[in-house]
């Protein structure tokens, strides 16, 4: 048994039966390096001290034995956010996908839709509704 591996068994068993980390503080440590970024170059020490805080909120919510209070906190930050996450998301397929691929969305429904490019003139039907329209790709 190696040092490094001495030191992860002892750092499981600490962390036995605490929360740890999750979407909600994985969010508060990013804002928590905005705001210190941003409190660095403006000289505001408010930020710094606030991002500090904030990072120490962190930990104690990843310390806590109180599972089931952090888990209801996570999962209300989560549906709080649902409509946020799915947008950006989405955004970042259709910005991937952009060279394959031409959204279009339909006329009677509003649902996005994907088409390959480079077909032509094709006529789109829409998977919800049943509705034709016309568009090149």
């Amino acid at each position: 048994m190696g040092f490094f591996e001495n030191i992860r068994r002892n750092f499981a068993r600490f962390m036995s039966g605490r929360y740890g980390a999750d979407q909600l503080g994985m969010t508060m440590v990013w804002t928590a390096l905005i705001i210190s970024i941003i409190g660095s170059f403006s000289g505001l020490r408010i930020l710094t001290l606030l991002a500090d805080a904030l990072l120490i909120v962190v930990f104690i919510r990843m310390l806590s034995k109180d599972r089931y209070r952090r888990q209801n906190e996570n999962q209300i930050y989560l549906q709080k956010t649902y409509k946020i996450r799915t947008a950006v998301t989405e955004w970042m397929n259709r910005v991937k996908n952009s060279k394959t691929y031409r959204y279009f969305t339909c006329p009677n429904c509003k649902k996005r839709l994907r088409v390959p490019r480079g077909v032509g003139s094709i006529t789109i039907t829409c998977k919800d509704c049943g509705y034709k329209f016309d568009r090149k790709a």
